[in-house]
């Protein structure tokens, strides 16, 4: 990896330690594009799910619409030979300055969802509700009108 750059190596790091310990990525495999010089990851979110290009950039690199066009046929030379899964996406990890990672899915059509996300979205469509009864309610209304927030208290906490 010392054919690049120090701040592409930074920011690769950054964006590999955000998706394998804080997203907790199953899968997640270092390369090298020997002709654009890129370090991008091979990986997947979980063992169920399809193999993702993940291309850590510099938020000041400039592409063309070409380039953006072409990610995972450039990529794609730089893995071994006997990788002959069928990656089907990109996602570019576009880090800024202070470290801040956002994340854009590249995809050549539309992407198929599988059942467990489906499964997930209609979770999502049909969240489960608490029951708060009108006491509780009252009693932050009361609070809030008479700005009677406690902070004596030694056994409150704060989020």
């Amino acid at each position: 990896m010392n054919r690049c750059d120090a701040k592409q190596k930074a920011f690769a790091q950054r964006v590999y330690f955000d998706l394998k310990i804080c997203r907790k990525w199953s899968k997640l495999h270092a390369y090298f594009n020997e002709t654009d010089k890129w370090i991008f990851f091979i990986g997947t979110p979980s063992d169920d799910q399809a193999l993702i290009f993940v291309l850590p950039m510099p938020c000041d690199k400039q592409l063309t619409v070409d380039d953006l066009f072409n990610l995972k046929s450039k990529l794609s030379p730089a893995l071994p030979s006997d990788m002959n899964e069928n990656i089907s996406s990109v996602l570019m990890a576009i880090v800024a300055n202070d470290c801040t990672i956002g994340y854009f899915n590249f995809t050549n059509g539309l992407p198929t969802i599988t059942t467990s996300e489906i499964v997930q979205l209609e979770t999502v469509i049909n969240p489960t509700i608490s029951m708060i009864d009108n006491e509780f309610i009252d009693e932050i209304k009361s609070d809030i009108s008479t700005n009677k927030w406690t902070t004596t208290d030694t056994n409150t906490t704060w989020d």
